[in-house]
């Protein structure tokens, strides 16, 4: 295999892993991300995300898939170097549900309610990849400028109530299921 051939394949492997943690199945997710595989921006998502393997990508998109409703990613470049690949592009999509952040403890943070609005931002996500399927995975995204987007900065004091009522929702709900 040429390494450029090789390069095509890592970006497809690499692309297929992003669109299948927001829109696909565990069973899609196996196809590209290894049995051990680790996401290091699991640190802030629900515990679910926290483990190995294709279930925990899963678990990453069902979080994103519940505060944030029409997700599209759209791929501007790729660079692939020895075993990792970055993607960089655009992420678009609603804000429908509480966006819920969690504490590297595993309890909820803070959830910011819904505010039907629509976000475009750049992300760039790095991918380790191991035999063709991601091994570890790692972002840089604009948090900030989604924000800005959805309405939460600056906050108004009817946003802020209504997070103090999202996140206590939360933690019910971490609370009924822990």
């Amino acid at each position: 295999m040429t390494s450029t051939l090789h390069h095509s394949v890592q970006a497809r492997v690499a692309e297929r892993a992003i669109h299948h943690t927001l829109g696909g199945s565990i069973a899609d997710l196996a196809t590209v991300v290894h049995p051990d595989a680790f996401n290091r921006m699991s640190v802030t998502e629900p515990p679910a995300t926290r483990g190995k393997g294709p279930a925990a990508f899963h678990a990453t998109g069902e979080w994103l898939r519940a505060a944030l409703s029409d997700l599209v990613w759209r791929t501007e470049t790729e660079v692939v170097q020895d075993d990792v690949v970055v993607t960089y592009g655009t992420l678009s999509g609603r804000h429908t549900g509480d966006f819920v952040v969690w504490t590297p403890t595993g309890t909820v943070e803070r959830a910011f309610a819904p505010t039907d609005r629509t976000f475009t931002v750049q992300q760039a996500h790095f991918q380790r990849l191991d035999n063709d399927f991601v091994i570890e995975h790692w972002a840089v995204r604009d948090d900030q400028g989604m924000g800005l987007q959805l309405g939460w900065i600056p906050p108004t004091p009817g946003f802020l109530f209504r997070c103090f009522l999202a996140t206590q929702r939360a933690r019910n709900a971490a609370q009924a299921h822990g």
